[in-house]
């Protein structure tokens, strides 16, 4: 049989016995468990001992007033969320002001309405369950997330090792003279494969680093056109099927395929933001439509990706959020996140602009000193 759930215990500190008298016979004893003390030194002592789960409070006390009591009692770390709702004659807005400032959640004045003390203690009662239910699923959702990530880092570090053998054996096999055009194919299709699949994996394993901040940047002179050709000429069958256009441009002015754009950074990084970006830029715009690629020098090194599609507006204020999706059948949610996430370690960022007239553009900016020798080599604009 499932468990009855806890009768509340509610505390109550007043010096003079006719308050205890009355406060405590206010409450159904088949509903509350009350404990009352006419001392704050005395409240303070049980409450160590058993926490209540909510504080009637006093504040004109002898020795220890109710705002010491509270400020004691908020001092402590396993006392400091029960909620204390202060009683007292004392009217005048500066006592009530500085009871909330020191942590009190309510202020009745006497002489008081038996009703308002009742629905206020139910009010707060309610509200303490509901705030200790809501930290409970939190540590439970961040303990789940922690687990996942282990998980995921531990499988992903063990597939290493075999895949290298994946990797390995394509390429011994094919220095076989007596293979055919075909079995020499088939070899390099299962090459091909397995390094996506090893990228795949590095890809994940460095987003963790990053993640934790202990990924170490090694800039480098990366040509940004060759590796924006590179994934243009990936996603040609869906663009064919599509009728897509593609359309470069080097500081807004058409560029051809043969340009350059270098600027610091690491290929493995800028390759798989701009995978990122120029696929589902691929997948998000309408058939016939174009898809344009736009590299600036001034005011700041950038790459932007436009398409017609636009963003779904549900989405919008979590875009670059974990697991946020939207459309996908097979989305995980962790392009976005993923991709700003190694912006970032470049120094850089993501951003992006979506209007359903206008359609989406996403831009990578990239971080660079005045003096930096990381300024873009320009080449092949007409």
């Amino acid at each position: 049989m499932p468990e009855a759930p806890a009768i509340p215990t509610i505390m109550i500190v007043d010096d003079t016995p006719d308050n205890l008298q009355l406060l405590r016979g206010m409450f159904d004893p088949n509903t509350y468990r009350v404990v009352a003390f006419p001392s704050g030194k005395h409240a303070i002592a049980a409450a160590l001992k058993n926490p209540p789960d909510i504080i009637l409070l006093d504040i004109n006390m002898p020795e220890m007033n109710g705002f010491e009591v509270c400020e004691r009692l908020k001092a402590d770390k396993l006392l400091r969320d029960i909620p204390i709702i202060f009683v007292s004659a004392l009217s005048e807005t500066k006592e009530k002001v500085r009871a909330f400032t020191i942590g009190g959640v309510d202020y009745i004045t006497k002489p008081f309405q038996i009703e308002e003390v009742l629905a206020r203690v139910r009010t707060h009662l309610d509200l303490c369950h509901t705030r200790r239910e809501l930290k409970l699923q939190n540590e439970i959702l961040h303990e789940n997330l922690r687990l996942r990530e282990l998980v995921d880092q531990i499988s992903k570090h063990d597939m290493k090792s075999p895949l290298t053998v994946f990797l390995n054996i394509p390429e011994m096999l094919m220095a076989d003279e007596n293979l055919s055009a075909d079995q020499r194919e088939l070899l390099q299709l299962l090459s091909d494969s397995g390094q996506r699949m090893f990228q795949i994996i590095r890809r994940s394993l460095d987003l963790i680093k990053i993640e934790k901040g202990t990924y170490v940047f090694k800039p480098a002179q990366i040509d940004v056109f060759a590796v924006a050709n590179k994934i243009f000429a990936e996603q040609a069958g869906l663009m064919t099927r599509k009728k897509l256009q593609k359309k470069l441009f080097l500081d807004n002015n058409p560029a051809s395929e043969a340009g350059t754009f270098s600027v610091m950074g690491e290929e493995f990084l800028i390759y798989s933001i701009l995978s990122n970006l120029i696929k589902n830029a691929v997948e998000a715009s309408p058939e016939g439509s174009t898809v344009s690629l736009s590299l600036t020098s001034q005011p700041i090194i950038s790459v932007s990706i436009h398409n017609s599609g636009t963003i779904p507006p549900s989405i919008r204020d979590r875009f670059f959020d974990r697991y946020v999706t939207s459309g996908k059948e097979n989305g995980t949610g962790l392009g976005a996140y993923s991709a700003r996430l190694m912006a970032r370690a470049m120094g850089g960022d993501l951003s992006f602009i979506t209007d359903d007239t206008e359609g989406t553009t996403l831009t990578l900016s990239f971080q660079v000193s005045p003096n930096s020798d990381a300024q873009p080599s320009q080449k092949g604009s007409q």
